[in-house]
């Protein structure tokens, strides 16, 4: 597929019901899994956390090799092969009768989840989509934020026939509609993108100045802003990862409300992100995404003291929703910077390495919150919470923008 800007936004369609999927069926919906699983199992609830993180980490940790094969064979066969990984790993999850088995399923679903999920998508649409580029960027995770709201689905499956029949539903969903939505992504590589684009400079004459090229992963890394990246995003998923998994059980076990309100809930988080992406996507362009990246993270910290201490269901359903609308505010800017500041010739190996680093965020999260809550209750985790995300806003306080990268005159290609 020709990486024009026609056949680009069918990318940003793909990849977004790709997110539906797993967000819908696999992240949002693990804090019903774990209500569900644990009652039925008799297993303690931190053996559902640990899950959650190894998906977690899966996503993040294996994102340098997933970069790295998105820019040597494609990001259409990189996801389409974590599709089929993923279904595997449900169906393996629905028939396990220890703790230990359940496990080893979920590492299986998350090596297939880190092939199809955030990270190599991202590459496709920024590969796909040369302007409106936070635009596509912004309407790319409502697959997300759309996925929440099959939270409530998943609630009456699970009430209805169970969990283990239930996962055997979503590694068929995920098998078909998975495969389908994949076929759209591109199959071109980065090496034949790098090497047009030398041919085309290459036709045109020499100017006087250094021409500007893109990072490298080595030369990223010496930047702070690369740091600094990694910090303000590490802390943001950390509150992230642990709302997805815990609010669902605060709202049920701390909180008294049944299992379909917290769902409802989740969706309700879940629009509003959406509404945030989408605003995003039209104004991220035209205003200082550092500071609204900034402003975004002390907006999160004040949410979690709220969702910390409030008592009633209407105080926890706003700031559900200002959780919601903060995270879809940021979410897009964090990939629109990395490719301000270090442009698209190593995107995916430089994306890879950073989902790596702040997939530390997604694995403490949840682990956190769960230790926390079994010696001190809810209100002091999110608390907790609440003061990493107000550290890491000063992360995006303090970015700068990296240097450029300068060609010498008469070089034919980036060193």
């Amino acid at each position: 597929m020709r990486a024009g800007t026609r056949s680009g936004w069918w990318v940003v369609v793909g990849g977004s019901v790709l997110l539906t999927l797993q967000n819908g069926l696999i992240m949002s919906a693990f804090g019903a899994y774990l209500v569900v699983i644990t009652a039925d199992t008799g297993w303690a609830p931190g053996v559902i956390a640990i899950g959650y993180a190894v998906l977690q980490l899966g996503n993040g940790f294996i994102a340098p090799l997933t970069g790295w094969a998105c820019d040597r064979v494609g990001t259409r066969a990189v996801a389409r092969t974590g599709n089929v990984i993923t279904a595997a790993g449900f169906a393996l999850a629905a028939t396990t009768g220890e703790a230990t088995q359940f496990l080893a399923a979920v590492v299986v679903i998350a090596l297939g989840v880190s092939a199809a999920g955030i990270m190599p998508l991202t590459v496709a649409v920024v590969q796909a989509v040369p302007e409106r580029r936070t635009l596509a960027l912004g309407l790319l995770p409502t697959g997300i934020a759309v996925g929440g709201l099959a939270v409530p689905l998943v609630a009456l499956a699970l009430d209805a026939v169970g969990w283990r029949i239930t996962f055997f539903g979503v590694a068929a969903v995920i098998l078909v509609v998975g495969q389908l939505s994949g076929s759209v992504l591109p199959t071109e590589r980065a090496a034949a993108r790098v090497a047009a684009a030398a041919v085309a400079a290459a036709d045109e004459p020499a100017g006087p100045l250094p021409a500007e090229v893109d990072h490298d992963l080595r030369g990223a890394l010496r930047t702070s802003a690369f740091w600094l990246l990694v910090l303000g995003h590490g802390s943001a998923l950390v509150a992230i990862s642990a709302v997805n998994l815990h609010l669902v059980p605060l709202l049920t076990h701390d909180r008294g409300l049944s299992l379909a309100t917290a769902a409802v809930v989740m969706g309700v988080l879940s629009m509003a992100q959406l509404v945030g992406q989408v605003v995003t996507g039209v104004i991220g362009d035209r205003i200082d995404k550092r500071r609204l990246a900034a402003a975004c993270m002390v907006v999160q910290t004040v949410v979690l003291v709220v969702l910390a201490l409030a008592p009633d269901l209407p105080t926890l359903l706003a700031a559900s929703v200002v959780h919601g609308l903060a995270w879809g505010l940021r979410g897009p800017v964090m990939t629109s910077l990395r490719t301000d500041y270090f442009g698209l010739g190593s995107f995916g190996t430089i994306m890879g390495w950073s989902m790596g680093f702040v997939s530390i965020g997604l694995v403490v999260g949840p682990l956190l919150v769960s230790a926390l809550e079994a010696g001190s209750g809810y209100p002091l985790a999110f608390g907790a919470l609440a003061v990493v995300t107000g550290a890491g806003s000063l992360a995006f306080v303090v970015l700068r923008e990296p240097r450029p990268v300068r060609q010498p005159v008469g070089c034919g290609q980036a060193r």
